[in-house]
């Protein structure tokens, strides 16, 4: 099941809190998956996405929805089974809700929907009365624009140039039938040129359908259960979920800010003998940017230990330097066949473009070529040829680095906004990246991101960022400053109407 539309399934479901909500989100949860089991939208022996993977996409912690599974499990509508999952009961689909229960698990009036105010009996149904409630609407409250921060996105796909491409141009597509395993010729020359560091010619760059796709292939090329991960002590959400998806297990290794003390690094990779670790070199969530000197030990290390390097680059072209950037620097460099980049275009084009890459050397470079034979064959040919003249365009240097520029000018407003308006929270200014990676004084973060839901603006809890057994991440959330400036002041208000509320519960 595609954890993404699951995921939109159930937040038609996960209705926004009542006023003075007691329930968790646990048992809302529970609630919102109950109803799609006893619906039939679920059908028996569908398996759910794990924990971890349905918890990214919801932005909740992985013990969050462990809750909600076992509620369902205990109430009988699934059935947990050790090493395979979580699936829906065959006889879940038919069993009706507890008699006497309306909505949400509140006590059935006989006045509601449905029926006759008068008698109590059943009416002719108002057809929009079980109707989900959009996904959307459970961020608004009325008189406020709905501002989301947790998304870490390109805002709009106005960064595109306008371009005068013909229907013919987009449908020029080599093979014709559009089963180019590898890619556009075109687009992988293009990739090579740039975002993908040196040393990859074209014959070793695939493309794939985004960075989360190059995620899903390496745990799938890379992994057998079991397998060892080496991750930091925050790290991308995705990645533990496809990590997790192909049985592997996440091991953190200490660092400090700028990523693994190679010292800690070398004594993991001794003790673990990991199927990979991965890195970014320009980080999510923090926004920290790696040094040359740090990459280089770190890919001594792996080279001398005959360990590979996993490296995210999507971030890489949003080093947010006050003058042209200096490069990323690149594992790459210094243990090309130990080393596997990867990376997208959708940080500094448009998300809606689903064009990323993946860069490897041989033997390895073949094994992702076969997973990605297994898993769809090819990428669409219709994004690739809009991707080859959005690269190929003249001005698109210029663009990023006018991105680059809006991008330090909004960090720089939403620091000054959050120092007058929330002067208790602490951070540190990333040098790149679309976040601010934000500690919030004695309070989690999953808890304090369900309150600011409640006054219409969304956050990332940083739960989501943090490997099983790890603690780094409970007291942080993650905000986005990719929007405008308007969008962020209203955000920010928002935040401290939330954050007033949440410290006089505490």
């Amino acid at each position: 099941m595609d954890v993404e539309r699951f995921a939109m399934l159930v937040g038609e479901r996960l209705r926004r809190p009542r006023r003075n909500e007691r329930r968790s989100r646990g048992e809302r949860l529970a609630d919102a998956l109950a109803s799609l089991v006893r619906s039939g939208d679920l059908l028996a022996e569908t398996r759910l996405p794990s924990e971890r993977a349905l918890g990214a996409a919801l932005g909740m912690s992985r013990g969050t929805v462990a809750s909600a599974l076992d509620q369902l499990a205990a109430d009988g509508l699934v059935e947990r089974r050790h090493g395979s999952g979580t699936y829906v009961r065959p006889v879940a689909a038919v069993d009706p809700p507890p008699p006497g229960s309306g909505p949400d698990g509140a006590p059935d009036s006989g006045t509601g929907p449905g029926t006759d105010p008068r008698t109590g009996s059943a009416s002719r149904r108002d057809p929009s009365a079980d109707t989900p409630e959009p996904i959307f609407s459970r961020w608004i409250r009325e008189g406020t624009v709905v501002v989301d921060l947790a998304k870490s996105v390109v805002p709009d796909a106005s960064l595109l140039p306008r371009l005068d491409l013909t229907v013919e141009d987009l449908l020029d597509v080599h093979p014709a039938d559009g089963y180019g395993l590898l890619g556009e010729t075109r687009l992988r020359e293009l990739l090579a040129e740039h975002p993908a560091p040196p040393g990859y010619g074209p014959d070793r760059l695939l493309v794939v359908a985004g960075a989360q796709q190059a995620l899903h292939l390496t745990a799938d090329t890379l992994l057998a259960p079991g397998d060892r991960v080496l991750v930091e002590q925050v790290t991308y959400p995705g990645l533990l979920a496809a990590v997790e998806r192909f049985g592997g297990v996440p091991v953190i290794v200490p660092g400090d800010r700028y990523g693994w003390s190679p010292d800690a690094f070398a004594e993991a990779v001794e003790r673990h003998r990991p199927a990979f670790a991965f890195t970014m070199p320009v980080h999510n969530p923090t926004g920290a940017v790696a040094a040359d000197r740090r990459v280089r030990a770190l890919a001594s290390v792996a080279r001398e230990a005959d360990t590979l390097l996993v490296e995210d680059r999507s971030l890489a072209d949003l080093v947010l330097t006050d003058g042209p950037p200096p490069p990323v620097p690149s594992a790459a460099a210094y243990a090309p066949d130990h080393t596997v980049c990867l990376g997208s275009l959708s940080k500094t084009m448009w998300g809606g473009l689903r064009v990323g890459w993946i860069a490897a050397h041989e033997p390895v470079f073949a094994r992702f070529v076969q997973a990605k034979r297994r898993t769809d064959l090819a990428t669409s040919a219709l994004d690739q040829r809009l991707a080859v003249a959005l690269l190929a365009d003249p001005g698109a240097a210029g663009r990023r680095d006018a991105w680059r520029r809006d991008l330090r000018v909004r960090r720089d407003h939403l620091a000054d906004l959050l120092a007058g308006q929330l002067p208790e929270w602490s951070w540190s200014l990333p040098a790149g990246g679309m976040s601010l990676w934000v500690r919030l004084p004695g309070a989690d973060g999953e808890a304090f991101a369900d309150t600011a839901r409640r006054h219409g603006v969304a956050v990332s809890p940083g739960a989501v960022f943090g490997p099983p057994g790890g603690t780094a991440a409970a007291d942080r959330i993650r905000l986005s400053f990719g929007w405008p400036e308007p969008v962020l002041a209203e955000g920010v208000e928002m935040l401290a109407t939330a954050w007033a509320e949440h410290r006089s519960r505490r």
